[in-house]
């Protein structure tokens, strides 16, 4: 089965080259028919030339350069759009979701066991690597917020897998960051899987979690509430 792999950049042009090599590694060694759709939302830093220039290399790699919107949910829907795939992926660019465990996400879906697989950080064999006591608090708070939303541990994660069965018709919200939470509350789906990974910290570049960042998870958590409730 056809698969495309989403990823948002803003920034990125440091780790951009590191991670399209090692997702294509991965899709080579284990046999997937996979393509890679890279949507960056016209950074200063040109991460978006960068991307253009390993299609040379990369025939499965396609770049789409934002000029008039902003938001990594939305980044990853306009992905969606773009692609025709019955598998649709999303990761970070920040080298932080190891690519390695792609297959791994993705063969639960290809042998009809799954609808969704999400990397997740939360179960057991998960874990977190290189990250302050303060913030991982602040991502146990934010899941917690969410407990009321979804039974999986790790909704926040970044990192998954899906049929694209489960959003079609469906009207998703691109406000925010966190458009796997979107998915998990609003999409059609029966059999969600958790696969462990270990989370890495950014090799390059800066995080973009801030003020505005918090605000916006904020709100869409609590539309998501009211969605669920009526």
């Amino acid at each position: 089965m056809d698969i495309t792999l989403i990823v948002p950049t803003y920034n990125e042009a440091e780790n951009i080259p590191l991670l399209v090599e090692l997702i294509f590694r991965n899709f080579e060694e284990a046999n997937l028919e996979g393509s890679v759709v890279i949507v960056d939302d016209n950074s200063p830093d040109e991460t978006w030339k960068k991307a253009e220039e390993l299609k040379k290399s990369h025939t499965r790699l396609a770049v789409m350069r934002r000029l008039n919107e902003r938001g990594l949910s939305s980044a990853v829907l306009e992905g969606f759009r773009a692609s025709r795939s019955k598998i649709l992926g999303v990761m970070d660019a920040d080298l932080s979701h190891p690519p390695e465990k792609i297959p791994e996400l993705v063969n639960p879906i290809i042998e009809g066991e799954a609808d969704i697989v999400i990397g997740s950080r939360y179960i057991n064999r998960g874990e977190i690597e290189e990250w302050s006591l303060s913030r991982k608090i602040s991502s146990r708070l934010a899941t917690l917020a969410a407990c009321g939303l979804t039974s999986i541990k790790d909704p926040m994660s970044g990192f998954f897998f899906l049929k694209r069965d489960v959003i079609d018709n469906v009207e998703l919200n691109p406000k925010g960051f966190k458009i796997g939470l979107e998915i998990l509350v609003r999409g059609n789906y029966e059999r969600v899987i958790e696969v462990p990974i270990t989370f890495r910290d950014r090799m390059y570049g800066e995080t973009k979690l801030n003020s505005n960042v918090i605000l916006d998870y904020l709100i869409q958590v609590a539309g998501l509430y009211i969605y669920k409730i009526f």
